[in-house]
């Protein structure tokens, strides 16, 4: 049965934090996602919310969710291909009832062996690792079988980064994609964070193919 979430949607964007994540969610909604991927489960509320959002035009049956990450506090069997990866996607929760799966190990390994799942894959977020060569690592596995309506979101865009940031976030990929081949949003707003350093400033980047005319 279709669920009536738009009630939904515009609570969890009025609570959503860090404030950034209210892209990730507006993305799911506006394009109405059903096919989701996650690099980087984290501690699956995310997860949880990305499917409700999906489930907001669609029976939440139809949506699929395929999260990676290294799951290295589960055992073999926890991390099972229905498994989830925390309570928030236990059988009870809220997102009961859509095709989730989890694939487990470094992306590396797993994502180049998972090209049905992201040449399928309506919305791509990633938020793995922090280091520039791990996101560039994952966004060489999705870039190589996206398809014309995938949209790639990656976390951890440094604005005006200082040296404090060298080696870290996406932030240098983005600004080196080929406007020819790829449409590039770098996403408001921006979450601040007071450091030892100084104010380490966080933003959201929306990548899709350029269509061709």
């Amino acid at each position: 049965m279709k669920l009536k979430r738009a009630p939904e949607y515009r609570r969890l964007l009025l609570r959503t934090r860090p404030k950034r994540y209210v892209n990730l969610f507006r993305t799911i909604y506006e394009r109405r996602c059903r096919s989701i991927v996650e690099i980087g489960t984290w501690n699956g509320v995310h997860a949880e919310e990305m499917i409700r959002t999906a489930a907001a035009h669609s029976d939440i049956r139809s949506v699929r969710y395929s999260g990676f990450d290294l799951f290295e506090d589960l055992t073999d069997e926890q991390s099972s291909s229905n498994s989830p990866s925390a309570p928030h996607l236990s059988s009870g929760s809220r997102a009961a009832g859509a095709n989730r799966r989890l694939i487990r190990g470094n992306t590396r390994d797993t994502l180049p062996r998972a090209t049905e799942i992201l040449r399928n894959a309506d919305l791509v977020f990633i938020d793995g690792g922090h280091s520039i060569e791990t996101i560039a690592a994952d966004w060489m596995a999705i870039r190589d079988v996206m398809g014309p309506a995938t949209t790639v979101v990656f976390d951890d865009y440094y604005p005006n980064a200082g040296p404090e940031l060298a080696g870290l976030g996406c932030h240098s990929l983005i600004d080196q994609l080929d406007p020819g081949a790829y449409a590039v949003e770098v996403l408001e707003p921006t979450d601040e964070f007071e450091q030892s350093w100084g104010a380490l400033r966080v933003r959201m980047a929306r990548v899709t193919l350029v269509r061709s005319t």
